[in-house]
């Protein structure tokens, strides 16, 4: 139900606004370059490329919960990025790797590690002062035929409400 009523939004910001800028969300402190999976698990099963402008919008169709309003329209970006992985989870496990290395060589704060069997996650966060600037989720859940989750979220983040927007949004990261 959520996604359907994203798709809708998203639809109305495509027909309102045929002339908002597309931004580049790679100069933003809160900004994780991941690498693109679609050469090996192909097209991802969900895509979700949110900009400032398209947030704005999101944050005003939101106004039963003003708060979530209000945090939805102080983020630059969201990005997710969510791939069928069919039991070859090797490819994810190196992203995971290779971007946990890199964003930790620039001082983004590991927040959760897990390493169980079937799953593993890590999770960071981008901190300015007391400012969270940035939050970089990554799992590789390969129960089944498996999936790989990325999920970068770039600007002002306030952490105790976090919850409130990625459920508003239909993205399940549970902190």
């Amino acid at each position: 139900m959520k996604i359907r009523t994203l798709f809708y939004c998203a639809l109305l910001v495509v027909l309102l606004m045929p002339k908002a800028k597309a931004e580049d969300l790679s100069t933003k402190r809160g900004y994780v370059a991941f690498t693109n999976l679609e050469s090996v698990y192909g097209e991802p099963r969900v895509l979700i490329n949110l900009n400032k402008t398209m947030l704005g919008f999101v944050s005003k169709l939101n106004m039963a919960d003003p708060e979530t309003s209000e945090l939805i329209g102080n983020l630059e970006g969201i990005r997710v990025h969510i791939y069928d992985i069919d039991g070859n989870e090797q490819p994810a496990l190196d992203v995971i790797a290779s971007v946990s290395k890199d964003i930790q060589a620039k001082s983004w704060m590991p927040i959760v590690s897990i390493n169980e069997e079937n799953e593993k996650v890590r999770i960071f966060a981008k901190m300015t002062d007391d400012i969270m600037d940035g939050l970089m989720v990554m799992l590789v859940d390969n129960d089944d035929k498996g999936e790989a989750v990325f999920i970068n979220i770039i600007g002002e983040i306030d952490p105790d409400k976090i919850n409130s927007v990625t459920d508003s949004l239909n993205i399940n990261i549970d902190l």
